[in-house]
């Protein structure tokens, strides 16, 4: 008689954290991307791929985070592809004439 495994089973790997980089306008940034990590929404986190932080194409920090909802994400090839396109619309957003005096928030 065998005893049984006390073991508890993995959680999928489509549910992990990775971590990836992307060149948006010749900037690399590195992107940390969480599926469903609030129910159905997936988190991604733009940084700065330096110490100390530079600034990147979508924050003047060097950080940025970003919510999307597990269905857009999954309707793009990938999460880096998600990824670069969300970069690049909230660029196209925040170049438009009324959004570009709106400061960004300090992180302390």
């Amino acid at each position: 008689m065998t005893k049984p495994s006390r073991r508890k089973k993995a959680k999928p790997v489509k549910n992990r954290r990775m971590t990836f980089k992307i060149s948006v306008e010749a900037q690399e940034m590195t992107v940390s991307y969480r599926p469903r990590q609030f129910g159905d929404m997936g988190q991604f986190e733009f940084r700065s791929p330096y110490r100390p932080p530079r600034r990147i194409p979508v924050s003047e920090t060097g950080y940025y985070c970003h919510f999307a909802s597990m269905d857009d994400v999954e309707a793009a090839k990938s999460p880096q592809a998600y990824a670069y396109e969300a970069a690049l619309a909230l660029l196209s957003w925040r170049s438009t004439p009324k959004r570009r005096d709106c400061p960004e928030l300090p992180l302390f």
